[in-house]
């Protein structure tokens, strides 16, 4: 018998006791990165009996590695014997790669050195030089180890300085590796300074420097088996102080928070292998099971904090796959804290997404999306524009507490190659954003066209895109710059 790829076996699969023990693994068609690398995502061994949704929880696993392009799992049974042979592709992991988004006139460039396979242990190793548009020149250093001295631990730690302050990080964690795995955890902390800006009609109105320490511990179980249920604890802490910048209005006051949370995630693992969906021809395993989470917590002037109140989050993911090829993503989230004097630090969305496949290698997207925020601590607002969802406009040309748009997208693929994809877009935006009590919602549009390279061959399979839209409001043109498809 032969499975490649995601494995497919029987319809009527075998009772365990009846199924095949492997006798032998092998791994072939790694290059750079070492067997052992390999061999320690394997979610079954040597002297074991084979066991169908391991396989193919395996190949999904390895698929998802940002430094492999491809994992085919093979299977020869002969008599009660399996021998098992992992089949991978290298991606290129070592890059001088170009940083670029924007428009014209407000773009945003820089150089990234970076290793996703470094020493071919599959840790990432990167090194940054950037300008930004905004916040001017930046520089930043980042390290990360899935498997810290070969445990199941990961360590993540970054080091980023610019014009406008610093962020330094350091995470170590265990996340779930494996649909059976029943803990997880993290620890994190971070040292934060950066200046924070508010805009008014594209107009800079107000700016203040937010000096941010943090830390937060996450515990989690995961418990069921076709419906997961996983409980977890958080705890984090944060002292955040806010200095307005001279010409400016006073920023948020400051505030120190110490805040405990319960929590529940409950979601349905259910996967789906395609090409041509979301990315430019690299397998996917898209995740459609529907899932739902809830936290809640306080904050206690008994604990440390500055003020007591309480706090909310609920998420809420239902998927459907109406039609063969095609997928609908709907989004519901709230947001809020409340205490004596009512709700603040509101935030909502709604969503809907739709995602068919055409043919062999073209695709169309559907977005429709609404956004609120209310009563902010720090004043928070929505801007829309080329980087908030409609392409046509400056970055900040719309801003207010409530933002709607809707996108639609037809993908044609032009050109494959094993190297590379070179696919378009073209595309029709609209959206507003207002400020209730305000200002009043006008809606603004936009429609034009775009080109899609897909590096089928390098770390992660990255897009490069490149749009130009013509919003029918302001009657000009706005070239866009990024990377990955717009949504």
């Amino acid at each position: 018998m032969l499975f490649p790829g995601l494995l497919s076996f029987a319809p009527t699969p075998c009772p365990a006791e009846q199924a095949p023990v492997i006798r032998s693994i092998a791994v072939r068609g790694n290059a750079r990165t070492r067997e052992g690398v390999i061999r320690r995502e394997l979610l079954f061994a040597v002297g074991e009996r084979l066991d169908s949704g391991r396989v193919a929880e395996t190949a999904r696993n390895l698929r998802g590695l940002p430094f492999l392009g491809g994992a085919d799992i093979r299977v020869r049974v002969e008599g009660g014997a399996a021998d098992v042979q992992v089949e991978v592709e290298d991606l290129y992991a070592r890059a001088v790669t170009p940083l670029l988004s924007g428009r014209p006139g407000e773009l945003s460039y820089g150089v990234a050195a970076l290793d996703y396979n470094f020493l071919g242990r599959g840790q990432t190793a990167e090194v940054t030089l950037a300008h930004d548009a905004v916040t001017g020149n930046r520089g930043e250093v980042a390290y990360g180890n899935p498997r810290l001295f070969g445990s199941r631990h990961a360590l993540d730690a970054g080091l980023q300085v610019g014009s406008e302050g610093h962020d330094a990080r350091l995470t170590v964690s265990m996340p779930f590796h494996r649909l059976s795995a029943r803990w997880a955890y993290a620890v994190s902390f971070q040292d934060l300074e950066q200046q924070q800006r508010r805009y008014a009609s594209q107009a800079l109105v107000e700016m203040y420097t937010e000096q941010t320490l943090s830390a937060g511990l996450y515990l989690s179980r995961s418990c069921g088996d076709a419906v997961k249920v996983r409980p977890e604890l958080r705890l984090t802490l944060s002292d955040r102080r806010f200095t307005p910048e001279p010409g400016y209005p006073s920023g948020p006051a400051d505030r120190r928070r110490v805040l405990p949370s319960l929590g529940v995630t409950v979601w349905r693992p259910r996967y789906e292998t395609a090409r041509f969906l979301f990315d430019l021809g690299r397998t996917e395993d898209a995740q459609t099971g529907s899932w739902l989470s809830v936290r809640h917590g306080v904050s206690l002037r008994g604990l440390g904090s500055d003020r007591n109140f309480g706090f909310l989050q609920a998420q809420v993911v239902p998927t459907w796959r109406p039609w063969d090829r095609g997928y609908v993503f709907a989004l519901g989230l709230l947001r809020t804290s409340y205490g004596r004097r009512g709700y603040f630090n509101l935030f909502a969305i709604a969503g809907l997404s739709v995602y068919a496949r055409v043919g062999e290698s073209h695709s169309l997207a559907v977005r429709g999306q609404w956004e609120a925020v209310s009563r902010s601590e720090e004043g928070a607002q929505l801007l829309l524009g080329l980087e908030g969802g409609l392409r046509g406009y400056p970055i900040r040309r719309f801003d207010g507490t409530r933002r709607a748009l809707f996108n639609i997208e037809a993908r044609p693929t032009y050109f494959r190659h094993r190297v590379f994809v070179l696919a378009g877009a073209f595309f029709l935006d609209g959206g507003a954003a207002w400020a209730p009590g305000r200002t009043a919602p006008a809606w603004s549009a936009a429609a034009g066209m775009g080109l899609r390279l897909g590096l089928s061959r390098v770390y992660n399979s990255p897009i490069l895109r490149a749009d130009l839209g013509y919003g029918l409001r302001d009657r000009a043109w706005q070239l866009g710059l990024g990377l990955g498809q717009y949504f």
